[in-house]
């Protein structure tokens, strides 16, 4: 089959899938089962308009996605049985169960408490955007400062800021996570929330990235809705009325999404706001080049050493085919998604069954943390959750390797972190 017959496929089962999930009530949350649906939905759909040359700029031959395209299909027909097997091992439990939540006063003690996150967030940002502003102030574009954020090497207090900020944007979606959890039982203030919203995404925001838009929001509801689902006692007409906000907080986001992308144009460029998301089909782009170059049998399969650990130890695969494109400084910044660690640790059929027990074992946590009290847990359930957002694009493994490694020293000092909040004792 062509490429275009293989992402028809996938989008009728990632339509179809999306509608089962939705359709039923206990799955109408952001689980990693709905948002690695929607996401590759989107994916799909943008493949298809980029093959075909519909609402984009350029027409891309069939060739592009050949490969990948027959992988996409099969990785996700595994993720959908997958999560049908996590959500049957469960099923008792779920209806069984009742879900309780963190006490208010824990909750607004820890916001409380970590109110400084969000303004060492914007800090840090702000200190990162001077120093690049500086650093480009020849910059004739918007496009020019991206670039030079890319590549201007930090000094000073903007090399401490540096080092510092990723960690400094894991404490910040912890915050939001938090201040999600609280809205959703409550009414949201809207000033608060953008105003932390806009603190914690201050750092990607100084390098001109768009990801920002996106990995502030949605750890923020993934506890909205968790909460706001099982919470009783809300007034309809309150969640009539935050369900706007929510609507058009997020249409005006999308849209910034593609304005951004169209100020990071080179001058010159004829594209449509639709290219600013073809973002998310590089990943696929990047993959479909990977499984060109190295045929299955051609390489040594490295076994889980790619896909889990590439933290910790190096990839030989990884780095090979990095030295083949280091030529061009275009792709070799550009995202690589989940597909060649997989590829590289069990090839392509072993890459397949390897993402179905992934998306297994991933919903599975995440539907047992539902009934967590425990401040981790919400820390859990929320990286859990956001961890497949990232597949088309990312080494989700890898890039969220620092947040568990948070999780557990937080977890370890528990009673020192969260010392002198009321009522704390059977959360942590």
């Amino acid at each position: 089959m062509l490429s275009i017959d293989y992402c028809h496929w996938t989008l009728f089962m990632t339509i179809f899938y999306l509608f089962i999930l939705l359709s039923q009530n206990r799955y109408r949350l952001l689980l990693p089962s709905v948002i690695h649906t929607s996401i590759w939905l989107i994916t799909t759909t943008l493949m298809i308009c980029q093959l075909k040359g519909i609402l984009v700029s350029h027409q891309i031959s069939n060739d592009k996605f050949q490969l990948v395209s027959k992988f996409i299909c099969f990785l996700i027909l595994a993720s959908i049985i997958g999560f049908s097997f996590a959500h049957l091992v469960t099923y008792n439990k779920d209806n069984n169960s009742v879900v309780r939540f963190i006490d208010p006063s824990v909750i607004d003690g820890i916001l409380k408490k970590f109110k400084w996150i969000p303004w060492l967030c914007g800090l840090v940002g702000l200190i990162l955007f001077i120093f690049l502003f500086n650093a480009a102030g020849s910059a004739e574009s918007f496009s020019d400062y991206r670039k030079i954020a890319l590549a201007s090497e930090r000094t000073g207090i903007a090399a401490i800021a540096q080092r510092i900020s990723g960690h400094v944007n894991i404490f910040g979606r912890f915050y939001l996570m938090i201040l999600g959890y609280k809205y959703g039982r409550e009414r949201i203030n809207l000033r608060n929330f953008l105003k932390y919203f806009i603190l914690c995404s201050m750092i990607n925001m100084s390098i001109g990235g768009r990801v920002w838009i996106v990995t502030s929001l949605l750890p923020f509801l993934i506890t909205y809705i968790f909460t706001r689902k099982y919470s009783r006692n809300i007034d309809r007409s309150i969640k009539k009325k935050d369900f706007k906000k929510l609507i058009g907080i997020s249409g005006i986001l999308i849209a910034s999404f593609s304005i951004i992308g169209i100020l990071r144009a080179n001058p010159g460029d004829n594209a449509s706001g639709i290219d600013k998301f073809l973002y998310l089909t590089d990943g696929s782009r990047m993959t479909n080049m990977v499984l060109s170059q190295y045929p299955p049998g051609s390489y040594q399969l490295e076994h889980g050493k790619s896909t889990f650990l590439l933290s910790f130890v190096d990839s030989p695969m990884n780095d090979l085919f990095m030295d083949s494109i280091s030529y061009s400084i275009g792709l070799s910044v550009t995202v690589k998604s989940i597909m060649p660690y997989l590829y590289y640790d069990y090839g392509f059929w072993g890459g397949v069954f390897a993402w179905g027990l992934i998306c297994f074992f991933i919903e599975l946590m995440v539907i047992n943390l539902k009934y967590s009290t425990k401040i981790t847990g919400i820390f859990l359930f929320g990286t859990f959750s956001f961890l497949l957002f990232q597949a088309p694009v990312g080494q989700i493994f890898a890039t969220n390797t620092p947040t568990f490694e948070w999780i557990i020293i937080i977890y370890i000092l528990r009673k020192y972190v969260f010392k002198g909040i009321p009522n704390i004792k059977n959360h942590i």
